[in-house]
């Protein structure tokens, strides 16, 4: 746990601060030729040729080329022997960061209250978040829930979040359910600050939005603001250790003393995958902090947005070891997608709470790029080992016209998400085709992981946008989780009390066979005996045969009775269980 990594990290700061006051005295000594320092550097190229590489590719790219980082002088030359193009954007993301730190610290003192929905001014710790969800629940009973999902993260932290509805603890009651995910990739802290600021609106907007306060009598709303603890925890808290110069008095700006700064210092700011140190195996709580070894952690972990069901395993992804023809660097590859679909614990996590719900509408917000992503995120033209054409998402007319009206809003640009570059295995797709969810990746901010937080700011509320920011965008998802044209309905009598279970297959492909999985939603009939269940389709959307859900009635005294029941998107089914 945290504690075993933090006296290291205590260790790192005195050691600088030690070596720097014991080299000050001979500044003249002091070679003023600066290390290596990561940078952020455009490189003008097809993505999966640089991916190739074994770069670490973030999400600003098209097809003519893709910003990436460069953590080690060795990716330098790795990069320039290939021969391709490239600019230095960036020349120092370290100094960026001390830049960002002082910027933040700034805009914090100069204003009170922000106008996000919380007011907050700087990006927020796991513990914030730990703190604020619990108070929100805390406070407001009625209407917000505590969750905390079911797996650890491999270093031991939990992961929490809040379910928000009127009446939020009535039983299973047949609403649809929306659900918004942030911090797959631990460096991208916007995506959870945007999770977190919406579950403040909606607490807000329920006592002064009539159209909020009907939503949420229709639709329970699960965010999630920190999906990976383990990585962000590391990387938020590291992060923060960048500019050890400042604990040397007459070396503040580092100019003298670059190398005991540099080589002492933690710097997983950049950090993106999970802590899997060993493929396949878990290791003791607290032993995260060996990713300190390497640069930002580069070579060890998971890309969790690589580790879903659907597709996984395909183009845009890593497996164990390096491959030519598959364009990748094997596990140090930034994009190494596990040993297994759903091989990791955050993933799981994910793939049960959507797998328990019937979830019509998902955002999982990442950063940067201003892009709004749709299913698939391999190109049209691929095939599976197994034979299967990836071709279009079925539903890519209705997908397409839902991310235009995110996009009239935030002013990011909507498309599917391989016209980024190709990268199965992500969620969205997996929950698309597990259970025909409206999937959506949101790519937070122009160009950078974590900007000067009032950037954060001024992406949510939409300064300088065409719309409402990314704040209108996620209520106007709120709104399509609850549109029957989108999804189906059941709606008939049932013995009052008794408990209707529906189930049905929700394996997804992967690239060389399938992922295992079950969908299985609960709904408790009203005293009344009259019941409304919105449900996402009984046929997932990449079968080629119709599909049905088998429909449990159970009166709790041992009498149960199955159906079986077919329902479209669109369409309203009838039933009448007289007893079960």
């Amino acid at each position: 746990m945290a504690p075993l990594r933090r006296p290291l990290l205590a260790a790192a700061v005195g050691s600088a601060a030690l070596a720097a006051s014991l080299l000050a005295p001979s500044p003249a000594a002091v070679s003023t030729e600066r290390p290596w320092t990561p940078q952020l550097v455009r490189v003008h190229a097809d993505p999966d040729a640089v991916g190739a590489l074994g770069l670490d590719l973030t999400e600003h790219g098209d097809t003519e080329g893709v910003d990436v980082v460069l953590h080690t002088a060795a990716e330098r030359s790795r990069l320039d022997a290939s021969g391709l193009p490239s600019e230095v954007l960036v020349p120092d993301l370290l100094a960026r960061e001390a830049e960002r730190n002082r910027l933040d610290a700034e805009y914090a003192a100069r204003t009170v209250r922000s106008p996000l929905p919380s007011g907050r001014t700087s990006y927020r710790t796991l513990e914030d978040y730990e703190t604020e969800l619990r108070d929100l629940a805390r406070e407001h009973r009625s209407l917000v829930r505590h969750l905390t999902l079911p797996e650890p993260g491999l270093d031991g932290r939990e992961v929490h979040g809040v379910e928000i509805a009127h009446r939020v603890r009535r039983p299973a009651d047949g609403r649809p359910t929306f659900v918004m995910l942030g911090l797959h990739h631990a460096r991208e802290w916007p995506s959870a600050e945007h999770t977190m600021e919406l579950a403040h609106d909606l607490v807000a907007l329920e006592r002064t939005d009539r159209d909020v306060r009907r939503l949420l009598r229709r639709v329970r709303v699960v965010v999630v603001p920190v999906v990976n603890p383990d990585g962000f925890d590391l990387s938020r808290t590291s992060g923060g250790l960048i500019d050890l110069n400042v604990l040397h008095p007459l070396d503040p700006s580092g100019t003298l003393l670059p190398v005991a700064t540099q080589v002492l210092t933690p710097g997983l700011a950049y950090l993106r995958k999970n802590c899997r140190l060993v493929a396949g195996a878990d290791t003791p709580d607290g032993t995260c902090a060996a990713m300190l070894t390497t640069p930002a952690g580069f070579g060890l972990g998971v890309d969790l947005n690589r580790n879903y069901g659907q597709w996984w395993s395909g183009p845009g992804a890593a497996g164990n070891a390096p491959s030519v023809t598959e364009l990748h660097a094997g596990l140090l590859d930034p994009r190494h997608h596990g040993a297994d679909a759903f091989s990791e614990p955050e993933t799981r996590n994910v793939r049960d709470l959507v797998l328990s719900r019937q979830v019509t509408t998902l955002i999982t917000n990442h950063t940067s790029g201003n892009l709004v992503l749709r299913p698939w995120a391999g190109a049209p033209d691929h095939v599976t080992d197994g034979g299967v054409p990836l071709g279009l998402a079925p539903d890519e007319r209705a997908l397409r016209r839902l991310g235009a009206r995110f996009a009239a809003e935030n002013g990011y640009t909507n498309q599917r998400s391989h016209e980024l570059y190709d990268g199965v295995g992500t969620t969205e797709d997996w929950a698309y085709a597990a259970t025909g969810a409206f999937g959506f990746t949101f790519e937070i901010g122009p160009t950078e992981f974590h900007p000067p937080f009032e950037d954060v700011v001024d992406e949510y509320v939409g300064a300088n946008r065409p719309g409402g920011g990314n704040r209108a965008a996620y209520l106007i998802a709120l709104a399509h989780a609850a549109d029957t044209r989108a999804h189906g309905v059941l709606t008939g009598r049932a013995p009052a009390g008794a408990t209707l279970t529906l189930t049905r297959d929700a394996s997804t492909t992967t690239w060389d066979g399938s992922s295992p999985a079950r969908l299985r939603t609960t709904l408790v009939v009203p005293r009344s005996g009259r019941f409304t269940w919105h449900v996402n389709p009984s046929t997932r959307p990449t079968s080629q045969r119709a599909e049905k859900y088998r429909l449990t009635c159970d009166d709790g005294r041992g009498k149960a009775r199955a159906t079986r029941v077919r329902v479209d998107r669109g369409e309203q089914v009838r039933l009448t269980l007289r007893r079960c």
